[in-house]
C-alpha cells in the first residue's frame, strides 16, 4: 500500500488538484472521487503518509490534510451525517490516521498543526470517548512531558481547545474529571519558568476556552457550584500571577508578550465580570497591575497612532515579528492585534471601575490621562477619512465591525458611575480651557472634545451642578462653528467633533438646556451655505446629518420647521452623490427624521421620493437598506391627501414598471426590489384607489411577468405585489379587460393562480399562494364559483406536499377562514377526495397541527384557535378516528448514554399516539397557558414550543398557594367536581365564543362550555388523555382566571 509508486501518484494527484488549469483540476477531482469510492482505505493511508513526509513541499502536505478533512465525514463512520460509504474505513487504517494526526500536531509549521488539529476534532466528535478513550490522556502527556518539543506542546494545547469547544460535554467536564485534569495541566505549564512565551500563550487560550463551561454551569446539579466557587479564585490567582511575571521584566517590545498580556486580561475580565462576588479581593491588585501595564504599553501604541501604518517598520519596534507571524494559526497583523489588546485592557478597566465604584478625583485624573494618550485620532484614520469620507460615516455611525480603541473608551466613559462622570467632565473642561488656541492644537482639542462627548453620552443622574456655565459653553461651541474659525477643509475633524458633541451635551443637561436644542441645530445648519460646493466638506456635512439622529432623541422632528428641512434635504442630496453602502444606510435613517418634520410638504413634488429611491436602489440586494427605504416610503405617504398620493404614484409606478418590463427570466435583485416597492406603496394608503390608468398598466405588467417568470424569489415578490394591488382596488380588477387577449381581470388572476398551483412551482415561489386564493374567495366568490372546488383541491395537494414552513402556514390560513365560516362543509370537502391513497383530511390535520405549533402573529394564531374550536365542536367521528402525535414518550435515552451533538442530531423522537380531537384540546390548553402566563397578546406573537408540552405544566404557579385551602387536589379531581365549581361561579354568562376576538376569553369560554356541557364528549378526553398537570392547569384557569 505504501509503495513509492503509489505515494508518487498521490503526490501528483494532489498537485493536479491545485493546478491553475481548470481542465486538469476537474479531471483530478473526478479521479480523486473515484479513488475515494473504490478504495477509501488506501486513499486515506496515502494521504496521511504524504502529510507526514516533511521532505515534500508545504503546499502538498497541506493539500493532503485538506483532503483528509474533506473525506473524513464521508467515509469514516456512519455516525457522520454526510457519510456515503458504502463501508467505513477499517479499524487498522483508523488507528494509523489517529496516531499520525497526533504526530502532525507537533509539526513546526503552524498551518500543518492547525489542519491536523481540525481533523482530530472531526474524528473525536464521533469516536470520543468510546472508540478513542486515550485521546485526552495522550494530549495531557504531550503538554507536560519534559521531552515534548515546544511545537508538540502548542499543537496539543490547540487540539484540547477545539475539543472543549466541540466535543466534551458538561457532564464529562465537571463529573468526568476533565476540568481538574485540564486545570492541573495549565497550572503546570504556566508555573514552569522554562516554558516559552508561546507555550504560555497557548495555555492561556486553553484556559480561555474553559470560561464558557464555568459561566454556563448548572448549579442545580450537586457539587458544581461548590466546585466553581473553589477553583475560580485559584484560576484567577494563577492567571494574574502569570501576568505579574511578564510585567516584572521589560516586555513592550515583544509581540508575544503582548499576546500573553491580551490572553491574561481576557480571562481576568471574563471571570471578574461573571464571578465578581468570588473575586472582589483581587480587584485592587488587578487594577494596579492593569494601570502599570497600560501606562508602558500606551507609549508604544501612541507611536503607532501618530505614524503612517503603511510605512511602519515593526521589526525595529518589536524583536520577535517573524516569530509572531510563524506561530499563528490564522494570520493577523501587528497593528490590529495591538489595538485589540489595548481595547481589551480598556474593557477590563471598565469592569474594575464598576466593581470598585471608582470616584477619587486623583485616581480618575490619572486614568483620564492614560485614556487621552491613546484616544488621539490616528494618522492612518485621518488619511483614510480625507481620501473617503464614507469611512468616517461608518465609524461615527457605529457600523464598523473592526475593533477600535475609541469604541472601548466610549463604552467605558458612557457607562461610568455618576460621581466619576461629573468629575471627568470637569477635568476635561479644564483641559479644553488650558489648550488656548484650539486651531493651533487641533489634534489634542479633537481628542478632548471626543472624550467630552463620550462623557455626555452617560445617562446616569446628574449628582451635582457642573462647575462651568452650561449656556456659555454651548454658545462658545456654536461660535467656533459659526465664525468658521475651526471649519477647515484641511482638518475638518475638530468642527465635526463639536457638531457631534453638542446634541449629546444638550441631552445630558436636558433639564437646563433642552430649550436651546432647536436653535442650536438651526444655527449649525446655517453653516451649510458656507461649506462650498457639492464636492467640499463632506466630513462636516456628514457630521451634521449624523448629529440629527442625536437631536431626535429629545426633540420632536416637527419642531425644526421646513427651512431646516430644506437645508437638510439639500445636504442629503449632496452627500448621496459620493455615498457608499454604510453612508447610504445612514442617509436613509436620517431621511425618516427629515420626513417627519413635514411629510405633506415633501409630497408636493417628486424630488424627495426620487431621492429616497435613488439611495435605496444603490444597493438593491441589501435587506437592511431596503427596509430603511420602505420605512421612508411609509413615512412620506402617511396621511397625505389623495391628490398628492396620486401624483407620487403617477411618478413612481411608470418608472418601476418600465424596469420590470425590460427584465429577462433570470433573477435580478433590482427587479425584486421594484416589486417590493410597488407593494409598499399600495400597503401604506390602502383606502386610496390608485388612478385607473396606473392600475391597469400595473395589473397588466405584473400578471404578464408572473406568467413568464421562472425565478422563485421574483415569483414570490410579484405575487405579493399583485395581492396588494387587487386588495387595493378590487373594483378596478373586476372591470379590467386585456386589450390584446380580451381576458377579464378575474380570468387572468385564475390563470396565474393555476400556474402557482402547478406541481412545477417550488414552495418558495408560492409562499403567498394562500393569500392569493383567500383574496379570490373574499372578493370574487361569485365570479369564481365554478372553479372554487378545483382550486381548493389543488391547494390541498400543494399543502400536503409542501415542506417550507412559511408556505404551509400561508395555505393553512385559507382552511382557517373556511372552517370558521363553514366548518361542516370544509371538513366534508377534505373527506371527499384522496391524496396519496388516503382521505385529504387524514393528510391535512397533522400538518395543520404542526403548522399551528410554530405559527407567528396574533391574528394568524387567533384564526387557528377559532378554527380548531369549530372543528372540535363538530364532534365528527372521522376526526376522532384520526391518530396523530401527542407528547414525546419519556425515557427515550437509555441510562448511562451520553447524548453528544452528533447523537442528538440522529435521534428519532417517539410520540404518544392520540386522537385528533384530544390533540386539539391539548393545543388549545397550551395556548390558554401561554395567554395567561404571558398576559394579553404577548404569548400569541409567535410560537416556539418545547416538544415536551406535558412538562411545561409542571411549573404553573407552584409557589402561589393563596386561595387554595378549600380546593381539592386539582390534578386529581373528576370532571364532575370541576363542573360543580364552574357552575357555582356562574361564569358561563360571559360566554361569547361565537364572536369573541380576545384569545384568553375565547379559550376560557370554550373550556367552560366543554366542562359544563361535556361538549363533543369532553369527559372522555379529560379522563383518558389529559395528565394530572393538565387537569390542574385547566382547573386553576377556569376557577381563578
Amino acid at each position: 500500500m505504501d509503495s513509492t509508486e503509489s505515494l508518487i501518484g498521490m503526490r501528483r494527484l494532489l498537485e493536479n488538484l491545485l493546478s491553475p488549469d481548470n481542465s486538469v483540476r476537474i479531471q483530478s477531482e473526478l479521479e480523486f472521487k473515484h479513488f475515494m469510492e473504490s478504495d477509501a482505505n488506501s486513499l486515506s493511508y496515502l494521504l496521511i503518509q504524504t502529510a507526514l513526509d516533511d521532505s515534500l513541499a508545504l503546499a502538498t502536505r497541506q493539500s493532503a490534510l485538506l483532503q483528509i478533512k474533506r473525506i473524513v465525514p464521508l467515509v469514516w463512520s456512519p455516525a457522520f451525517d454526510k457519510f456515503v460509504g458504502p463501508t467505513p474505513i477499517n479499524q487498522k487504517i483508523k488507528g494509523i490516521l489517529r496516531n499520525s494526526l497526533l504526530k502532525l500536531v507537533a509539526d513546526p509549521d503552524s498551518k500543518i498543526r492547525s489542519s491536523a488539529s481540525y481533523a482530530i476534532v472531526q474524528i473525536a466528535a464521533v469516536d470520543y470517548p468510546d472508540e478513542w478513550p486515550e485521546l485526552l490522556g495522550h494530549l495531557y502527556d504531550s503538554t507536560t512531558n519534559p521531552d515534548s518539543s515546544m511545537f508538540n506542546i502548542i499543537g496539543s494545547l490547540s487540539v484540547l481547545q477545539e475539543i472543549f469547544d466541540d466535543v466534551v460535554t458538561d457532564q464529562q467536564f465537571f463529573e468526568g474529571g476533565v476540568a481538574i485534569q485540564v486545570l492541573k495541566t495549565c497550572e503546570t505549564l504556566l508555573q514552569n519558568k522554562f516554558n516559552s512565551a508561546e507555550v504560555k500563550v497557548e495555555t492561556l487560550r486553553l484556559l480561555k476556552s474553559l470560561c464558557q463551561s464555568f459561566d454556563n454551569a448548572d448549579f442545580d446539579i450537586n457539587g458544581r457550584e461548590q466546585f466553581c466557587n473553589s477553583v475560580i479564585p485559584q484560576i484567577y490567582q494563577l492567571v494574574i500571577s502569570t501576568s505579574k511575571n511578564v510585567s516584572a521584566e521589560p516586555f513592550v517590545n515583544s509581540l508575544t508578550a503582548w499576546e500573553l498580556k491580551y490572553e491574561t486580561y481576557y480571562i481576568l475580565d471574563y471571570f471578574m465580570n461573571s464571578f465578581s462576588n468570588l473575586l472582589e479581593s483581587f480587584a485592587s491588585a488587578s487594577f494596579n497591575l492593569l494601570l502599570q501595564d497600560f501606562s508602558v504599553q500606551s507609549e508604544v501604541y501612541q507611536q503607532l497612532l501618530m505614524s503612517d501604518i503603511d510605512t511602519i517598520e515593526f521589526d525595529k519596534i518589536f524583536t520577535d515579528v517573524k516569530q509572531f507571524y510563524s506561530s499563528q494559526r490564522e494570520r493577523k497583523e501587528p497593528y490590529p492585534f495591538l489595538t485589540t489588546s489595548m481595547s481589551k485592557e480598556v474593557e477590563f478597566m471598565q469592569t474594575l471601575i464598576e466593581i470598585q465604584n471608582v470616584d477619587n478625583p486623583v485616581h480618575l485624573s490619572n486614568i483620564l490621562d492614560l485614556l487621552a494618550h491613546v484616544s488621539i485620532l490616528p494618522s492612518s484614520k485621518i488619511e483614510d477619512y480625507n481620501s473617503d469620507f464614507n469611512q468616517f460615516v461608518t465609524d461615527e455611525s457605529g457600523l464598523n465591525v473592526e475593533i477600535a480603541i475609541r469604541d472601548s473608551i466610549r463604552e467605558l466613559l458612557s457607562d461610568i458611575n455618576e460621581n466619576a462622570n461629573h468629575i471627568l467632565i470637569d477635568l476635561l473642561m479644564e483641559k479644553l480651557n488650558k489648550l488656548g488656541d484650539l486651531k493651533a492644537n487641533q489634534l489634542k482639542a479633537e481628542t478632548i472634545v471626543f472624550l467630552l462627548s463620550c462623557c455626555f453620552e452617560n445617562d446616569d443622574t446628574i449628582v451635582q451642578a457642573p462647575s462651568f456655565d452650561l449656556e456659555k459653553f454651548l454658545n462658545s461651541s456654536l461660535n467656533l462653528l459659526l465664525s468658521g474659525y475651526i471649519v477647515s477643509e484641511e482638518f475638518q475633524f475638530l468642527a465635526a467633533r463639536f457638531i457631534l458633541m453638542i446634541p449629546r451635551f444638550l441631552f445630558k443637561f436636558a433639564n437646563k438646556c433642552k430649550q436651546f436644542g432647536v436653535s442650536a441645530f438651526t444655527k449649525i445648519c446655517s453653516v451649510i451655505s458656507k461649506l462650498g460646493g457639492v464636492d467640499d466638506f463632506f466630513i462636516v456635512k456628514s457630521s451634521i446629518l449624523i448629529s440629527l439622529q442625536y437631536y431626535n432623541y429629545f426633540i420632536r422632528a416637527k419642531e425644526f420647521g421646513t427651512l431646516v428641512q430644506n437645508e437638510l434635504l439639500g445636504l442629503v442630496t449632496q452627500v448621496s452623490t459620493e455615498a457608499t453602502e454604510d453612508t447610504n444606510m445612514t442617509l436613509l435613517d436620517v431621511m425618516t427624521i427629515i420626513i417627519s418634520i413635514d411629510n405633506l410638504e415633501l409630497t408636493k413634488n417628486s424630488h424627495t421620493i426620487e431621492l429616497i429611491l435613488t439611495i435605496g436602489f444603490k444597493n438593491d440586494s441589501n435587506f437592511t437598506m431596503s427596509s430603511a427605504m420602505f420605512e421612508c416610503i411609509e413615512d412620506i405617504l402617511k396621511d397625505i391627501p389623495k391628490p398628492n398620493y396620486d401624483d407620487i404614484v403617477s411618478f413612481v409606478f411608470p418608472f418601476l414598471l418600465q424596469k420590470i418590463v425590460e427584465v429577462k427570466e433570470e433573477y435580478s435583485s433590482d427587479i425584486d426590489l421594484c416589486l417590493q416597492v410597488l407593494g409598499s406603496f399600495l400597503k401604506v394608503n390602502s383606502s386610496y384607489q390608485i388612478p385607473g390608468e396606473i392600475f391597469y398598466n400595473t395589473f397588466s405588467v405584473i400578471n404578464k411577468f408572473i406568467l413568464v417568470c421562472q425565478d422563485d424569489e421574483l415569483i414570490q415578490s410579484s405575487t405579493e405585489a399583485l395581492i396588494e394591488l387587487v386588495r387595493h382596488s378590487p373594483e378596478l380588477c373586476s372591470k379590467f379587460i386585456d386589450p390584446e387577449t380580451k381576458e377579464t381581470g378575474i380570468q387572468i388572476l385564475l390563470r396565474n393562480t393555476a400556474k402557482l398551483l402547478s406541481p412545477d412551482m417550488s414552495d418558495r415561489a408560492i409562499v403567498k399562494l394562500g393569500d392569493l386564493v383567500n383574496l379570490l374567495i373574499t372578493n370574487f366568490n361569485q365570479s369564481i364559483g365554478s372553479y372554487l372546488d378545483e382550486i381548493l383541491r389543488a391547494l390541498t395537494v400543494r399543502l400536503v406536499h409542501a415542506t417550507e414552513v412559511p408556505t404551509i402556514e400561508n395555505m393553512i390560513l385559507i382552511f382557517n377562514a373556511l372552517t370558521i365560516s363553514q366548518p361542516s362543509s370544509t371538513i366534508n370537502f377534505l373527506k371527499s377526495f384522496m391524496i396519496d391513497g388516503k382521505p385529504a383530511l387524514v393528510k391535512v390535520l397533522p400538518l395543520w397541527f404542526q403548522a399551528y405549533e410554530v405559527m407567528r402573529g396574533y391574528d394568524s394564531i387567533l384564526s387557528n384557535v377559532r378554527a380548531f374550536i369549530e372543528i372540535y365542536k363538530l364532534n365528527d367521528r372521522d376526526i376522532k378516528g384520526i391518530v396523530v402525535d401527542g407528547d414525546p414518550l419519556p425515557q427515550q435515552v437509555p441510562d448511562g448514554i451520553i447524548v453528544t451533538r452528533s447523537i442528538a442530531k440522529r435521534m428519532s423522537i417517539k410520540y404518544k399516539q392520540i386522537p385528533a380531537d384530544a390533540k386539539i384540546v391539548s393545543l388549545l390548553l397550551e395556548e390558554l397557558k401561554n395567554e395567561i402566563t404571558a398576559g394579553d397578546h404577548g404569548a400569541a406573537v409567535g410560537h416556539i414550543r418545547d416538544v415536551d408540552n406535558d412538562n411545561d405544566y409542571d411549573d404553573v404557579d407552584d409557589d402561589d398557594d393563596d386561595g387554595w385551602e378549600d380546593v381539592e387536589d386539582l390534578g386529581r379531581q373528576t370532571l364532575d367536581q370541576l363542573k360543580d365549581y364552574v357552575d357555582e361561579q356562574k361564569s358561563l354568562k360571559r360566554d361569547r365564543v361565537g364572536n369573541n376576538d380576545d384569545m384568553k376569553e375565547l379559550l376560557i369560554s370554550f373550556f367552560k362550555e366543554c366542562t359544563v356541557q361535556n361538549t363533543s364528549n369532553f369527559e372522555d378526553i379529560y379522563n383518558q388523555f389529559m395528565s394530572d398537570n393538565q387537569r390542574k392547569l385547566l382547573s386553576e384557569y377556569l376557577l381563578f382566571a
